[in-house]
């Protein structure tokens, strides 16, 4: 699931890099949504990944490619530590 992110980048980039007209532009909007979505991602769940420990600028890379997918993992794990 979490390389299913992959295609939405790969898609976007390939889109801009070979797509002419609305393709193109579909491309820019697509990659440009994505990333701000996951640098939003990376500051709203930040506290999630501090308290996960290990580097954040791991942590920062690993949302930006994967958004929900790196974080919310490591939220579950937090909530059955907490819970069990």
């Amino acid at each position: 699931m979490k390389q299913s992110v992959w295609l939405i980048w790969l898609g976007s980039g390939a889109a801009i890099l070979w797509g002419s007209g609305w393709i193109s532009s579909v491309g820019h909007f697509v990659f440009w949504a994505t990333l701000i979505a996951h640098i939003v991602e990376f500051f709203v769940k930040r506290s999630v990944m501090e308290a996960a420990g290990g580097s954040m600028a791991n942590h920062f890379c690993q949302t930006l490619i994967y958004g929900l997918f790196h974080w919310k993992p490591l939220e579950e794990e937090a909530a059955a530590t907490d819970s069990g």
